[in-house]
Parts: structure tokens; C-alpha cells; sequence
């Protein structure tokens, strides 16, 4: 019986050896004897940086931007060594804020705030939600003509500094670097216009992306002083830390990243169980489990997404995702150009997956069954999957199934094509 999350819960499938294609898990990288030491180690040799106690002045206001809820960046360790940095510098408690990077996200809570972030931390500096609505400063236009607007308590700081956590991530190819401050602390309308950049291909693990290159024009444009991006092993513990400059620290952590998450694997599976556990709040956050699956899935083949989704589609965005996703990308492009369309970030997720469901069989085991529905997914009640694979076993005795834990953090790595994929980053860095 093979074990495999859906939500909290863990199920058990029985899947002859003979049918199963692959069962893709985190690699097993051992933390550091001591993660407060690797923290502290990335701080005193940053990449292509001064280190941050060399940067900042004496009374300088700064911002610190932070991950949400639906990242699982150890934010209460890390960021006691990120403030010893700035005291050390002459920076006062009292001059730093923490602005929870929600890009289009919800609020967290106050007991959400006090978990993630430790009542020490809570004590010690202010720590506000950022607003893409309301409080933004206009800084001009990126190269592409997006408008940038930046929550005006992060411009007005003389340092900013993003805390996260790397990871395989689409439509951007990789979390980190630039993007806690795009879309993280902008406004509704750059948001949505950098995520209609990511609607035309897949871009799960590619290091250069059309996202990647506007948050780096708008980091660019609005400053991004310092960096500090981590690298979690299976266990959610800290294996790897890199701080420094923006886009030279982000690269480090993406070599790092390909060893630690990038999960080899012989052959393509017809069926794919992706399991997106524990990044599986609402399907805006599942799906990052499509595309991983996709990337070991036959053209034409299933991908059955193993998600409670608890939230429903998106607390911010369901309606009018709903709304659109019957329709084809052409149908929702000249929908934007006639401006019918209130939520731009909504037609950008609708189009992600208009990719993967014109190229699979795409089924939900969510919660919600009309939802899935709505959004124009074959429905599977997770009680039935057993059932379900039996069956298709039956009809065809040489299907091959495989799964694809953890599906939100790893990157399938297709083993014919590690190669091309090793020199394109050593290209790009």
C-alpha cells in the first residue's frame, strides 16, 4: 500500500509494481547540524552584495517583506538574525516594519500572524498585511508598459529587504529573488498585468522567464537592497541559505535548488496522481500540482490533482474564475482588450489551465464537486480513487501510474533531459 497526502489526510492506494510508472518525493537532503549557523553564514558571505550590516545606516528605516500563509518559510527563525544584522547597524527595533507580501492574497489573521511569525518577533516590530488596493505609490512603467504600483510604505523605507523561500514554481519557473516585491507588495493592476506575461507556455523550472524579467525591471526600478532565500528539505527543515543582491543571490539558490528539488524520474506515466500537499489552501495554490505532473505525464494522458482545496478556487478571485473559464484563450484575450473583464489575474489563471486541460485529461478530487465542475475539470471523489484505478488497471494491464508528491515543491526531472537543463542555468549565471 502506498501512502500519499490529500490535504492532512493520508490515504493509502494499492498500485500492482508492474503499473507503477513512478513515485516522485522530495530528495533526502539532510539539514545542517545546526540551521541558526547556515543562517548565519549566508548573512557574513552574501553573493554579489555587501553584507547587510555594510548597506544600512545608522537610523535608516527599513522594510523587511515576508512570505504568507501559503509559503512555509521559517520566518521565526530566520528573521531574529535579519534584525541582530540591522541592530548591529545602529537600526532600531522601532525603525523596521515587516510587510506581509499578500500580493492578491488575503489578509492573515492575527492568530496566522502570531504562528508564522513567534511572539517574539510580534513584540519587537510593527508587522502589517500589504493592501494591493489602496495605499500605492505610482513609480512609473516597466519596459513592457506595466504601471508600476508599489505599496507606499515599502517605497517610502530607505532599505528593503525580501525573506522567502526558493522553490519550482509556475508561471514564474522559480519563487524568490524579486518577486516578494512583484506581485507581493504591488497593486491590482501590475499584479495582473505580470501574471498575463505567464499565460502563453509552461514555465515550471526555467530560470528566465517573461515574469522573472519584469519583478527584476520593477526591482530594479523601486530598489531591492538585500535578499535572504532558503531552501527547505522534506521535513520543512533549512537546508540551504543564500543572501545577497537580488538577482545574483536568486541565481545561487536556483543551482541549489535543481539538486534539491529536482526529482529524476525514466519514464512518463499515462495516468499521474499529483498530490500538492501541503501547498493546497485553494486551487490557485494546488494547481502549481498540474504543472509538476504535466511534466511527467504522456501528451494525452490523465492528471488526477489530489486536493481537498478547503478555501474552494481562490477566496479573492473565485467568482470571476468561475465566470471565465469556459471560455478558450482567444475568447478571453479579445475579452481583455474590450476591458469586460473585472479580475485580469483571474483570466491569467483560467488560461494556465486552459494549458494543461487542452493537453490532458484533467481531474479534481476536491472538496467541491461543482466548483470543479465550474471550472471545466472531470470530477473524482477521493474515496473513489482506489476504485477508479482498479478499473482503469483492469481495462488495460500495461497502464503505468505514477505519483508525484509534494507536487507544489518538486520539479520532475525527465532523466533525457537533465543535461540540457544543467547547461541552460550555467548559460544563464
Amino acid at each position: 500500500m502506498i501512502p500519499v497526502h490529500f490535504g492532512k489526510k493520508i490515504i493509502k492506494l494499492d498500485i500492482p509494481d508492474e503499473n507503477l510508472c513512478f513515485n516522485l518525493k522530495r530528495n533526502n537532503f539532510q539539514a545542517p547540524e545546526s540551521e541558526e549557523d547556515e543562517i548565519r553564514r549566508a548573512l557574513e558571505v552574501p553573493v554579489g552584495s555587501k553584507r547587510l550590516k555594510e548597506i544600512v545606516q545608522k537610523g535608516s528605516s527599513v522594510v523587511i517583506m515576508v512570505d504568507d500563509r501559503t509559503r512555509k518559510t521559517p520566518q521565526k527563525l530566520i528573521l531574529p538574525f535579519v534584525l541582530e544584522e540591522l541592530n548591529s547597524a545602529g537600526v532600531d527595533d522601532s525603525q523596521i516594519k515587516l510587510v506581509i507580501a499578500t500580493g492578491t492574497h488575503r489578509d492573515m489573521t492575527k492568530e496566522e500572524i502570531l504562528e508564522r511569525f513567534g511572539e517574539d518577533i510580534v513584540n519587537r516590530v510593527e508587522i502589517q498585511n500589504h493592501n494591493c488596493h489602496s495605499n500605492l505609490v505610482n513609480k512609473g512603467l516597466t519596459r513592457r508598459g506595466t504601471r508600476i504600483l508599489v505599496n507606499k510604505n515599502v517605497l517610502d523605507a530607505d532599505i528593503r529587504i525580501a525573506v522567502g523561500a526558493s522553490l519550482p514554481h509556475h508561471p514564474t519557473g522559480w519563487s524568490g529573488g524579486a518577486k516578494m516585491l512583484l506581485p507581493g507588495v504591488a497593486g491590482t493592476e501590475t499584479v495582473n498585468a505580470m501574471h498575463l506575461l505567464g499565460a502563453t507556455e509552461a514555465q515550471l523550472g526555467k530560470v528566465l522567464t517573461p515574469m522573472r524579467e519584469e519583478m527584476e525591471d520593477f526591482a530594479k526600478e523601486v530598489g531591492l537592497h538585500f535578499i535572504v532565500n532558503v531552501i527547505l528539505n522534506e521535513k520543512n527543515k533549512l537546508v540551504k541559505a543564500v543572501s545577497g543582491h537580488f538577482i545574483h543571490a536568486h541565481r545561487e539558490i536556483i543551482k541549489w535548488g535543481l539538486t534539491i528539488n529536482g526529482v529524476k524520474f525514466r519514464k512518463k506515466a499515462d495516468i499521474t496522481l499529483s498530490s500538492s500537499f501541503p501547498f493546497d489552501y485553494d486551487l490557485t495554490q494546488a494547481d502549481k500540482g498540474m504543472f509538476s505532473a504535466e511534466r511527467a505525464t504522456k501528451p494525452g494522458g490523465e492528471i488526477i490533482l489530489l486536493s481537498p482545496c478547503e478555501e474552494g478556487i481562490a477566496p479573492t478571485h473565485e467568482e470571476e474564475m468561475c465566470r471565465l473559464a469556459r471560455h478558450d484563450d482567444s475568447t478571453l484575450w479579445k475579452m481583455l482588450d474590450d476591458d469586460v473583464i473585472g479580475d485580469r489575474f483571474a483570466a491569467s489563471e483560467c488560461m494556465y489551465l486552459n494549458y494543461v486541460k487542452r493537453n490532458y485529461k484533467m481531474t479534481l478530487t476536491m472538496n467541491q464537486p461543482m466548483l470543479a465542475n465550474m471550472m471545466g475539470f472531470y470530477y473524482l471523489a477521493v474515496d473513489d480513487l482506489q476504485k477508479y484505478i482498479s478499473k482503469r488497471i483492469e481495462l488495460d494491464r500495461n497502464l503505468k501510474i505514477g505519483i508525484v508528491n509534494n507536487s507544489g515543491e518538486i520539479l520532475p526531472v525527465w532523466e533525457i533531459e537533465e543535461e540540457t537543463s544543467s547547461l541552460q542555468l550555467e548559460d544563464i549565471i
